[in-house]
């Protein structure tokens, strides 16, 4: 199952897991869906739950702040949770910056092969 929603965040289901795929921008203009969303999945009971920054070009402290409270919401629950950043560019510097990355562990998404992206699950 998956659904876009008006303010371009993406909700894809896969069994009892979902991945939130971020809009192009994580601001204060979407940042109340974004986090909607995200507890939305964690009070269903999801598995794992992955927030897709893959597209996302643009994350402020808003942004940040729906990736941090979703990752405290999914430890109490007990909710594996992971982040996909892209390799390169100001959104993975961002996370990094914060400590995100060093709190939820992180997948990069390499070059498309075969039309999906490659993902590779860094260590911590």
């Amino acid at each position: 199952m998956e659904f876009t929603t008006s303010g371009g965040a993406t909700v894809r289901r896969t069994g009892q897991d979902a991945t939130l795929l971020f809009p192009a921008e994580a601001d204060v203009r979407n940042c109340a869906e974004l986090h909607a969303l995200s507890r939305q999945l964690l009070d269903e009971g999801v598995g794992a739950l992955i927030l897709d920054l893959t597209d996302c070009t643009f994350c402020d402290s808003s942004g940040l702040n729906v990736i941090l409270r979703t990752c405290v919401l999914a430890k109490a629950a007990g909710i594996r949770l992971s982040i996909r950043l892209p390799e390169h560019g100001m959104v993975r510097r961002t996370c990094s910056i914060a400590g995100v990355t060093k709190l939820i562990p992180v997948e990069l998404a390499g070059p498309p092969a075969e039309g999906d992206p490659v993902v590779r699950r860094l260590s911590r």
